[in-house]
């Protein structure tokens, strides 16, 4: 079975409950012994890494790990603090943002983040586009390709995360979202609209991808009810 580690939890002395996605969704298993540094299994212990696992049933709560394989770590010798951070940012909206049942939804994404990542100039692009990814599978389609009241394609003024979309100028009202500009609105647009992690935008400057990822956190907050605590790494 091929996983994605999400979290590892402590359990009795050296042992761990290993919390992962696989392509059937969520799933916890049992480590024993993981928690020591010799451990034939002690690759796990890192988020995010891709592993081929086998388990056996137990009269446990949880199955227990016979063996497992890593297919492929997301940390390198050479990784700065941005890209880290970024890692964690990642993971932590896995974790708390998706039902169990919308995390197998998210798999096949989070693969391909992780293995874009790895090699991307651009890692800011890939973990909004990620972010999208996560807002689209948890229930939240934004609408950037017209206005999400008349559905007119002409003189779009502004997008609004309240409304869920970008908004023309015959629907503004006064309290309507007004906080980006164009170039941010077309990057955003990007971003959405994304099929792939490999999309580049010119309007993708580090102040722009910035200030999206400011306004999905503040998205996050006032629909989720969740602060990602990891994004202060990223925000100065």
């Amino acid at each position: 079975m091929k996983i994605i580690v999400i979290s590892v939890t402590p359990y009795k002395e050296n042992d761990a409950i290993v919390n992962a996605i696989s392509e059937e969704g969520a799933i916890s298993f049992l480590a024993r012994g993981i928690l020591k540094p010799q451990s034939k299994n002690a690759g796990l212990n890192t988020n995010l890494v891709i592993a081929d696992i086998e388990l056996s049933d137990s009269n446990n709560k949880y199955p227990i790990l016979k063996s497992s394989s890593i297919i492929s770590s997301p940390i390198q010798l050479n990784n700065d603090l941005t890209y880290l951070g970024i890692l964690m940012v990642i993971n932590e909206a896995t974790k708390t943002m998706l039902q169990d049942e919308e995390k197998q939804l998210i798999y096949s994404s989070l693969i391909e983040t992780i293995n874009t990542l790895k090699k991307s100039a651009d890692p800011w692009m890939v973990m909004l586009i990620y972010l999208g990814r996560i807002f689209k599978y948890s229930g939240y389609e934004f609408e950037v390709n017209k206005c999400v009241f008349c559905g007119s394609k002409k003189e779009i003024k502004t997008f609004s995360f309240s409304d869920g979309g970008f908004v023309c100028s015959h629907c503004l009202k006064p309290n309507t979202e007004h906080d980006l500009s164009n170039d941010q609105m077309l990057l955003l647009r990007s971003i959405i609209n994304a099929d792939s992690f490999n999309v580049s935008s010119p309007y993708a400057s580090l102040e722009n991808k910035k200030i999206i990822f400011n306004k999905f956190l503040e998205f996050i907050v006032d629909s989720y009810g969740i602060h990602l605590r990891s994004a202060s790494l990223l925000i100065s």
